[in-house]
């Protein structure tokens, strides 16, 4: 392991470890520096300030580690990506209230919509650009809204749980449509066969 990654995951870890115990905007570089022993040197050197901290540990410990697998569907997507945060609750919890500038929850919104534009001809078949970004915006907003009412929801609703919830609702909501829009089910049928 380089000694930049050594340093990028000491951070990490003391910030992960003092957003348990306070609020993010009470804690200061220097505490994130002290807590593990660096100096503010050391983290300008990597980070920008510490949103940009906060988004590094997430590619680092999710999104590098979900692009090289391959998923059956999109529940089993959606599971693992609970599965990360509920290990991570509080955390990501407080990460998704912090706004402004270079903030982890417009980030967290700007990846998926990408994801979610790469996936819309597997679900949508060709579409134009401007349907095509409505549904990706639409999928990630309905995911961001749900993944922040679950991590702050005191219940402790397990990951499985959360999954089945979201696949019953949709198809539930799906088959409701097909009986009240049978011919826009099929138009978009003939659309989908090409």
């Amino acid at each position: 392991m380089s000694e930049s990654l050594i340093t990028k995951k000491a951070l990490g870890t003391a910030l992960k470890q003092l957003m348990s115990e306070h609020p993010f905007e009470k804690i200061s570089v220097k505490d994130i520096c002290d807590s593990c022993g660096l100096n503010r040197n050391s983290f300008y050197y990597h980070f920008k300030d510490k949103q940009d901290l906060i988004i590094w540990i997430f590619d680092y410990e999710f999104i590098q580690k979900i692009q090289t697998r391959e998923f059956s569907d999109l529940f089993e997507f959606y599971e693992t990506i609970c599965e990360y945060f509920y290990e991570n609750k509080i955390f990501y919890a407080k990460a998704f209230e912090i706004t402004g500038q270079n903030c982890f929850s417009d980030y967290f919104s700007e990846v998926f919509h990408h994801l979610s534009i790469e996936n819309m001809e597997k679900y949508f078949g060709e579409t134009d650009s401007k349907e095509k970004e409505y549904y990706a915006r639409f999928a990630t907003d309905a995911l961001r809204m749900s993944l922040i009412r679950w991590l702050n929801d005191k219940t402790d609703v397990p990951p499985h749980e959360v999954t089945s919830m979201a696949k019953n609702a949709i198809i539930a909501i799906s088959e409701r449509c097909c009986t009240l829009y049978p011919e826009e089910i099929e138009k978009h049928r003939k659309k989908m066969s090409g």
